[in-house]
């Protein structure tokens, strides 16, 4: 199992280009970003990114890459006091002429793609939890082949064209996004527990991988340990130091969230949804949604309506 991948498939994350534009000058825009966060990669020539509060802007050179988590307000402008535009002061008009096929310009040009991930209004997976507000990658600091690289190209060269396809935009831009977030994990080696120390620990994954691969079936801890060649006692204190919980908690869990999905998304009975997710009755199934979310499964779905 490729635990990244699961975690930001059910993330519900959507993505789509904001803008992307050459710019020469004197220029700085600030992006609001109250329900969304996003990428921004500078494709040629160098600028600065200020968050709020920062009295030293970071620069930034051709080929870095900005993750932004979702609230985190920014500026992205051509020196480190420049003023700002809310980029949404530009209007439709703005940003669909920023997004048309770029003209050569003389003297010093910087080139921008930024892509925005609206977030889901609803609990996030904890390994979110763990993320700074924001991640730089330096292309300098990754290695030529690195495949960071060739999505970076890939992107830019479809956007470039004049005519960008919006599913191959949408589809490389989850892939750099997965690239990013791969490196910053991996960049973290001191981790000791959490999301970012399972992704090290390999009898952990493993014990992951079975849960999700059938999460419906009576699982036991001596089960798991044997599928790993370890003990239960061993198996049951890394998989509780590494994500705080006991595997049967996790399992709880694992189908409690399978559940909301289904209040959210579909007309299915209560009834129903519990059978799903391996509840005897609508009442079981309840009692234990209200107890780990604090609410009632008819609450998550007049919400979600």
């Amino acid at each position: 199992m490729d635990l990244l991948s699961e975690i930001l498939t059910h993330a519900g994350w959507q993505n789509d280009l904001l803008w992307s534009a050459a710019l020469a000058g004197s220029w700085g825009y600030r992006f609001p970003c109250e329900k969304s966060g996003g990428l921004h990669i500078v494709t040629r020539g160098r600028c600065y990114v200020r968050f709020g509060g920062q009295d030293r802007p970071l620069p930034l050179e051709k080929g870095d890459v900005v993750f932004i988590l979702r609230g985190v307000h920014h500026d992205l402008v051509s020196t480190p006091r420049g003023a700002a535009l809310d980029i949404s002061r530009l209007g439709e008009a703005g940003v669909r002429a920023g997004n048309q096929k770029r003209e050569k310009q003389n003297g010093t040009t910087t080139d921008l793609i930024s892509i925005r991930y609206e977030i889901p209004d609803r609990p996030r997976h904890p390994f979110f939890q763990e993320l700074p507000d924001s991640i730089v990658l330096r292309s300098s600091d990754v290695p030529i082949a690195d495949p960071i690289h060739t999505t970076i190209a890939l992107i830019a060269r479809e956007i470039e064209g004049g005519n960008p396809a919006d599913l191959v935009v949408q589809r490389l831009t989850d892939v750099l996004l997965y690239y990013v977030l791969r490196r910053w994990v991996d960049s973290n080696p001191d981790a000791k527990s959490g999301w970012v120390a399972v992704f090290r620990d390999e009898v952990v994954l493993r014990v992951l991988d079975q849960i999700h691969r059938d999460p419906l079936r009576e699982w036991t801890i001596n089960c798991l340990a044997g599928s790993v060649g370890l003990s239960r006692a061993s198996v049951a204190a890394r998989f509780k130091k590494a994500l705080g919980l006991t595997v049967m908690d996790y399992i709880l869990r694992v189908r409690l969230e399978k559940g909301r999905a289904l209040l959210a998304g579909t007309n299915y009975a209560l009834e129903e949804i519990a059978g799903l997710v391996g509840y005897s009755s609508a009442f079981a199934f309840s009692k234990a949604y209200k107890r780990v979310y604090g609410e009632s499964p008819r609450s998550t779905r007049q919400k979600s309506a």
